[in-house]
């Protein structure tokens, strides 16, 4: 589901003009995929004692690496 969101927003992002109706699917896609997200991390953190907290710190840690270079990415572009 979470990936037909985003496939979603994208194109919705990708057309020149957008109706009041697509602005409105747009705020709503965004904020289901926002929800998507927070669930995912809500529970990766309770399977921290069987998964083991330094892969999963080791995870965050790569992720929040991927997300700073994409945002220095998009601010060159």
């Amino acid at each position: 589901m979470f990936n037909t969101i985003l496939e979603t927003i994208k194109r919705l992002e990708n057309r020149e003009a957008l109706s009041k109706a697509d602005e409105e699917l747009l705020d709503y896609l965004n904020a289901e995929a926002l929800k998507e997200i927070n669930l995912s991390l809500l529970n990766l953190m309770s399977y921290g004692n069987r998964l083991g907290w330094d892969k999963i710190e080791g995870k965050l840690l790569e992720l929040l690496g991927f997300v700073q270079q994409a945002k220095e990415s998009s601010k060159a572009n």
